[in-house]
């Protein structure tokens, strides 16, 4: 026992636990054997008096039933005694070895630990044959349990060992972990004091680490950061860790460097990891400069279009509306082919600002595509009526055909559907000498449950390598220059048509070989309307009637060509205009007379339209008056002007260049809407 408490090594103890067994009574002999790693063979304990040749025969043998009197107890976990090793089976394979050794008889206990685990055996032989008494069994049981507490104590002295191994170990690696990390990493105290740093601190900053151990972190902190740091250290002490919190340090030479932190308390000290984003935060001011200055230049790019637009569509109006106004007049033959020629040019310009100024909002994500309801035969019947008859005007054949599916009413864009579909029709015309046209409109239910429109335009025109189409849908593109000489054209219209169809959720592609004519496709998810729903707009009764009351209309109008495209335009019908020309002026004749009706220019001098606009509605809510429509006639054509005037208070934009059948359209529309007010 005092081996066992002195701590000596399991050999040891075992040795003298035999010899101190033996000892007490000289005509035995003893053993202690154990089970190897895998449990199963039998391995050297102590057996000081038997035999070498004995011991180290028996070394390494399978435990099993029948393997002499320690492999059986040992197997089955059983005391086992043989009185007589000549005579029993158990010792059949061992009987010459056993009496080689002088051995006649043995007594084997199974030693067990704590956990109930056999781990080995106890054995007693006697030279003689012998059987045990009670007390020879109480003997044999108390060297097992002894045997076992050995056992138990070195295996705890081991796991002591491993524990100390693996805390030293752990320490060493924490050690290493801590000097070698690239991050800053310091244990600090409450009193905002470096305890320990390691070297990542000389790397980035230059400090040695005598420098800063001992010394307050707040001395070597931008003073600007100070407050926030203390601040945030005080929540801290209250439990709370600290994460992705930002100062800035100051270098060996005077430079600051961005540090991030993260950090824990633990024991009365603050445990802190800090990495250096200096670069990064330079990276994101350089992104977020760049982001404003991107900003900033489309923000240019917006105004100098608008602008354009403006400048373009003012001289554009005087020219589309005094062609309009002219065509109505009597004219010999040669005088209407110039007056055509002039309008179809004037409405070819036209057409390209507006793709420029479409390409443009979609480009910067400012077009908005509407949720409306409408009947997909009405929303691009115009469309196909317009191929239709350009189509055979040049002699062309021109198919259409609707499914049954495609018919009926839907919610979404049909304004945008239409101009997809026009944009194609157009180009297959144009591009068709001979031949035909064919249209093909389909709807079917998709994977997800819901529909999507199906479009192809087909044509027998001069096609186009089919390794180049994804380049049609490219801006101000054509695949072969030659074709712009010959056909014209801005290159615009498809990369419109493709970037409505993404917004709405589609696909457009084109199949083509040259000389054999193209197939446009598109798809673009619908939502079918149910019976009953809310109904498409019903296109008002016009207001210009024969033989009613005449209209009182005001114009503010600065530029003297658009007052006098507007009066042209008007002069058929029974309007009495008047006109002004800033909005202080279309005020002050608001206040002294009534009006049916205000056409308002937005960029004029003294007063311009959407102020006077918003001074309107403020005087007729002061004095409860009728509130008189609003039409604002503007060059400025871009979606937020339109939101602009609608948000002042205007009742409808109508975009210069203005011609008749669009004026009166847009008087009749306002007119309505006052009616329904």
């Amino acid at each position: 026992m005092a081996l066992i408490g002195a701590g000596a090594d399991l050999p040891g103890m075992l040795d003298a636990i035999v010899r101190m067994v033996e000892a007490e009574d000289p005509t035995i002999l003893c053993s202690i054997l154990l089970l190897d790693e895998t449990g199963r063979r039998i391995a050297p304990g102590a057996a000081p008096s038997l035999p070498d040749s004995y011991n180290n025969a028996i070394y390494g043998i399978e435990i099993g039933p029948d393997v002499g009197c320690c492999g059986t107890a040992m197997f089955t976990g059983q005391r086992v005694v043989v009185e007589d090793i000549a005579t029993d089976p158990l010792w059949a394979a061992f009987k010459t070895l056993a009496q080689g050794a002088g051995l006649a008889s043995c007594w084997s206990e199974p030693i067990r630990v704590a956990d109930g685990a056999v781990v080995g055996s106890f054995a007693i032989y006697h030279r003689t044959c012998t059987a045990p008494t009670e007390e020879d069994i109480a003997f044999i049981e108390a060297a097992a349990e002894l045997t076992s507490l050995a056992i138990e104590r070195d295996r705890d002295r081991a796991r002591a060992r491993q524990a100390t191994e693996r805390e030293v170990e752990a320490a060493r690696d924490l050690t290493t972990f801590f000097e070698i990390s690239a991050d800053l990493l310091c244990i600090t105290d409450f009193q905002s004091q470096f305890v320990r740093v390691n070297d990542a601190w000389t790397r980035v900053l230059g400090w040695s680490r005598a420098e800063l151990e001992g010394q307050s972190y707040l001395d070597f902190m931008h003073p600007d950061d100070r407050e926030a740091t203390l601040a945030e250290a005080q929540i801290f002490q209250h439990g709370h860790e600290i994460l992705a919190f930002r100062n800035r340090y100051r270098t060996v030479t005077g430079e600051y460097r961005v540090l991030e932190w993260q950090a824990r308390q633990s024991n009365g000290l603050v445990y802190a990891a800090a990495r250096d984003v200096t670069a990064q935060v330079e990276v994101a001011r350089e992104m977020e400069a760049a982001r404003e200055a991107a900003e900033l230049a489309n923000q240019a790019k917006s105004d100098f279009l608008a602008n354009m637009s403006h400048e373009i569509r003012t001289p554009l109006n005087g020219v589309i509306g005094v062609i309009d106004a002219l065509a109505r007049t009597e004219l010999s033959g040669a005088q209407r082919e110039m007056v055509d020629l002039i309008r179809e040019s004037g409405v070819n310009l036209a057409a390209l600002v507006s793709d420029i100024l479409d390409l443009s909002r979609i480009e910067a994500g400012g077009l908005e595509l509407e949720e409306a309801v409408f009947d997909l035969g009405e929303a691009l019947g115009g469309a196909l009526a317009m191929a239709r008859l350009n189509a055979t005007a040049k002699g062309l054949n021109f198919r259409s055909y609707m499914s049954p599916a495609a018919q009926g009413r839907f919610r979404g864009d049909g304004l945008r559907l239409r101009q997809v579909l026009g944009n194609l029709l157009s180009n297959a015309v144009k591009f068709t000498e001979t031949g035909t046209i064919a249209v093909e409109l389909d709807c079917a239910v998709t994977p997800e449950g819901g529909e999507a429109l199906s479009c192809s335009v087909s044509d027998t025109g001069v096609g186009f390598d089919p390794t180049q189409a994804d380049q049609l849908f490219q801006r101000f593109n054509q695949i072969d220059a030659t074709m712009t000489r010959r056909f014209g054209g801005s290159g615009l219209g498809l990369a419109i048509c493709r970037s409505l169809v993404e917004r709405m959720g589609g696909e457009i592609s084109a199949e083509s070989r040259p000389g054999e004519g193209s197939v446009f496709r598109f798809t673009v998810p619908l939502r079918r309307e149910a019976v009953g729903g809310e109904a498409p707009h019903a296109t008002a009764e016009p207001a210009v009637a024969p033989g009613a009351r005449p209209l009182h209309v005001l114009l503010a109008e600065d530029n003297l060509a658009n007052q006098k495209v507007v009066e042209l335009l008007l002069s058929p019908f029974d309007i009495v205009l008047e006109t002004v020309e800033n909005g202080a002026q279309a005020l002050e004749a608001l206040r002294r007379d009534a009006f049916d009706l205000v056409l308002m220019d937005l960029q004029m001098p003294v007063m311009d339209g959407l102020t006077a606009t918003r001074s309107i509605r403020h005087w007729e809510a002061e004095r409860s008056a009728r509130r008189t429509p609003i039409v604002v006639l503007s060059a400025n054509a871009m979606a937020h002007h339109c939101a602009e005037a609608l948000a002042a208070g205007a009742d409808l934009h109508v975009a210069k260049p203005l011609t008749g059948a669009a004026l009166l359209a847009g008087i009749e529309q306002a007119l309505d809407h006052r009616g329904a007010a």
